[in-house]
């Protein structure tokens, strides 16, 4: 870890000359250098080196955004009921999220993307943002004590760790439902500055909106390269001392920025659901391709992508900083995002992620951490005697995937699909749920199924078996 010992005269590399009141705890600070976070002047993971590429500067970090969840609906606040009480407790919710923060620091996370109106509590299409009421402020833009209380617990801790926090002010699926008009948006934007310079935090960094370059409202839309530089002013005049807060906003998966929100932005936000190791990289080559990030180099920041940190692993050795998302379902163990949410390490893919950025961040040689630990079981899904007819739902079985580029699929020697994310499915899938493979297409008889498994350092692994079409 980063030192855990603050010296309140910090941020030299920022210019400031803040002193902290002599009962008032020390606050890391984090700042931009170039491409770099800092913390207190400092790169980020001091000194780390992974692979041969250079770790330090970056911002690993997780979206939490339900960190301070509590729906006020009381018709749909029974669908979030912990299965011991029966019964939803914010403030138990807050009180698990801040005792685990410890663990997860203790793995290498730096960062923890925070949202004042949550996020989808639900992963379904069409999205059903109007199950809850889940909002830190009110219609007129005033902060709710009780929702600012949860936050500042979290952020107290968050500061004691060294730990940043993305906290965005707006959900794209939710704003226009809260807020009346750009009056409100506006006044909610200063009642936050002034919230957060009054406790003096300065590792908060600001996501205006997510997925959107603007904030819904019940009227007009408020763009965020107005409340950005009104947000960064208001700091400036707030904390009094030239500190500034450091302000972005985010597009959805794959979406890529306009040359005046790169301009714009203190750092790029971008988000990558769904999106492969490949697109990963292709993203952060053309904004640093592009001419407006070029006249100001700042950092690359994914937090929102998936939970296959695949694409964790391309982007440590690309210089861009991941986040991981893991959306769950409310059973009280999977996911980090649908209440009530589990804030433990508690399940494969969580475990999966920790212990590779572990690896990452602690700065793990070669041989420690291979260059490609692929290697591929078989198959799951098919029947002992490989007998098949109709759709069939058959997976590779990996065990190591924070690895894997893609997993090409063969029938014989024709190449039937190739999946980039898990779970790998021969038929494909849809956020996890199988396609099936249509085997009525086969002739009746013995196949090959072959499945190769490509390294995101391009070596491979593969296995194969046996298929017997029945006749229909």
């Amino acid at each position: 870890m980063h030192r855990l010992t603050l010296l309140p005269t910090t941020a030299l590399a920022l210019g400031l000359t803040f002193s902290a009141a002599a009962d008032e705890p020390p606050r890391p600070v984090f700042g931009i250098e170039g491409e770099d976070f800092l913390i207190d002047g400092v790169p980020t993971y001091e000194g780390r080196e992974w692979r041969g590429h250079r770790i330090e500067g970056l911002l690993f970090n997780s979206r939490m955004v339900q960190a301070t969840f509590n729906d006020e609906n009381p018709e749909t606040r029974v669908l979030w009921a912990y299965p011991d009480t029966g019964e939803f407790d914010a403030e138990r919710n807050t009180d698990e999220f801040v005792a685990a923060m410890a663990s997860w620091r203790e793995a290498g996370l730096l960062a923890l993307t925070l949202n004042l109106q949550g996020g989808g509590a639900v992963y379904e299409r069409p999205f059903p943002y109007n199950l809850c009421i889940n909002s830190a402020y009110d219609p007129q833009g005033n902060l709710k004590p009780d929702y600012m209380r949860r936050l500042e617990r979290i952020l107290e801790r968050a500061a004691e760790l060294e730990m940043a926090a993305i906290l965005g002010l707006a959900y794209f699926g939710v704003d226009h439902r809260y807020i009346e008009g750009p009056d409100a948006v506006r006044a909610m934007t200063d009642a936050v500055v002034d919230w957060l310079a009054e406790r003096n935090y300065r590792h908060v960094l600001i996501e205006v909106a997510n997925e959107r370059t603007h904030i819904r409202t019940r009227a007009e839309n408020v763009e965020a390269l107005e409340l950005m530089e009104r947000m960064r002013e208001r700091s400036r005049e707030a904390y009094g001392d030239g500190f500034t807060l450091l302000c972005s906003t985010s597009l959805g998966g794959g979406g890529m920025h306009t040359d005046e929100y790169l301009r714009a932005m203190d750092y790029v936000l971008v988000h990558a659901n769904g999106c492969s190791p490949e697109r990963h990289v292709r993203m952060v080559e053309e904004i640093r391709a592009n001419e407006a990030w070029r006249e100001r180099p700042k950092p690359i920041v994914f937090n929102e992508s998936h939970t296959d940190v695949s694409a964790l692993w391309v982007c440590a050795e690309n210089r861009a900083s991941w986040g991981y998302f893991d959306q769950g379902t409310n059973n009280y163990r999977d996911g980090y995002q649908t209440p009530p949410v589990n804030w433990g390490i508690n399940t494969e893919s969580k475990q999966r992620f920790f212990d590779l950025l572990r690896g990452i961040t602690s700065g793990e040689t070669p041989d420690e951490m291979p260059e490609s630990p692929v290697h591929i079981r078989g198959f799951e899904g098919l029947p002992e005697d490989g007998v098949v007819t109709g759709r069939i739902e058959v997976q590779a079985a990996i065990d190591e995937r924070h690895a894997v580029r893609e997993v090409r699929f063969f029938v014989g020697d024709d190449l039937v699909n190739t999946e980039r994310r898990y779970p790998y499915y021969l038929g494909g899938d849809t956020d996890g749920k199988p396609h099936g493979f249509d085997t009525t297409g086969l002739t009746p008889g013995e196949h090959t199924l072959r499945a190769v498994v490509v390294s995101v350092g391009g070596s491979t692994a593969e296995a194969s078996t046996k298929l017997v079409k029945v006749a229909e």
